[in-house]
């Protein structure tokens, strides 16, 4: 592909599992002026639950099997944005989020396979499925994993919580060893409730979006310590009502969706990792549910 049809570093793309009268789309963002724009419309993009970004600039959406039919991952090529299918079915259950290893391999959270969830390799040119770890189904009902992200050591780090009669009953962060597929309580209860979210920042800490973190349910940052788990608060309350995706941007500014803020529409917002200050970046119109965000990196 041609150079120019790469996308600039620095814009952000956002999946919506709604936009269009529930057709679903990609759209991407001006970091500086919030304008936006609809790579993809409709297709499999309804019920799209994630995105990620390969090497060339190509783009990766994880899809949820109840909007409808079977889980699918779609890859829309660099350049042309067109929707090709990766893979579907087998392992897929309930999609929640993709991300992208450094070899290229792909990596699914599933929030509903092997009965309490796993995360799912995929391989990017043929589309084969192995579950790389499962969950392990302790507690009543089992906490389920429901975003992911791969930290620069290779590591993957995986949030999961677990929700009866409305209630948040537990919440973890959980480390997976990319070989063998071993997991690791990171971090466990404390602020968590509904953990949504996860990235990592330039000094290895963890970041997580929770929906409902904190008195009063308003939702928020948390960051986390990789070694001790320790947790710290870095937004709360404000404009969030139930913050979702997170990503990070170049200078470690954080992007966070929320589609109850604002009156009840789907927001992007940019948090100061140091002060907490949440920025409007983007607000309403087409924005229906936004579910994934990313951000292009510099070649």
């Amino acid at each position: 592909m041609a150079v120019q049809d790469r996308l600039p570093a620095g814009t952000i793309l956002l999946c919506d599992s709604q936009a269009f009268g529930c057709a679903g789309a990609v759209f991407r963002v001006d970091p500086v002026t919030g304008e936006r724009q609809a790579l993809s419309i409709a297709g499999d993009l309804q019920g799209a639950t994630g995105i990620a970004l390969e090497a060339d600039g190509s783009v990766l959406v994880s899809k949820d099997r109840f909007h409808p039919g079977t889980g699918v991952l779609l890859r829309l090529p660099v350049g042309t944005w067109t929707q090709t299918e990766v893979t579907s079915g087998g392992k897929f259950t309930a999609p929640g989020d993709v991300a992208v290893e450094a070899d290229g391999r792909i990596l699914v959270v599933d929030s509903f396979t092997g009965g309490s969830g796993a995360v799912i390799r995929v391989d990017p040119a043929t589309g084969d499925q192995v579950v790389l770890s499962e969950s392990d189904g302790a507690g009543d009902p089992p906490p389920r994993p429901v975003r992911l992200c791969v930290a620069p050591d290779g590591a993957v780090l995986v949030v999961e919580q677990a929700m009866a009669g409305g209630m948040d009953l537990s919440a973890r962060v959980v480390r997976v060893d990319p070989v063998s597929g071993a997991r690791t309580t990171v971090t466990s209860g404390g602020d968590l409730r509904s953990p949504i979210g996860v990235a990592v920042d330039g000094g290895g800490a963890i970041l997580v979006a929770d929906a409902n973190a904190f008195p009063g349910f308003g939702g928020g940052v948390i960051k986390v310590d990789p070694v001790s788990g320790a947790q710290t608060t870095v937004a709360s309350g404000g404009a969030f009502v139930a913050p979702q995706a997170l990503a990070l941007e170049a200078d470690g500014s954080l992007l966070i969706t929320d589609n109850e803020a604002l009156d009840g529409v789907g927001t992007l917002f940019r948090v100061n990792p140091a002060t907490g200050a949440q920025q409007v970046l983007a607000s309403g119109g087409d924005f229906k549910r936004l579910t994934g965000v990313a951000v292009v990196p510099a070649s």
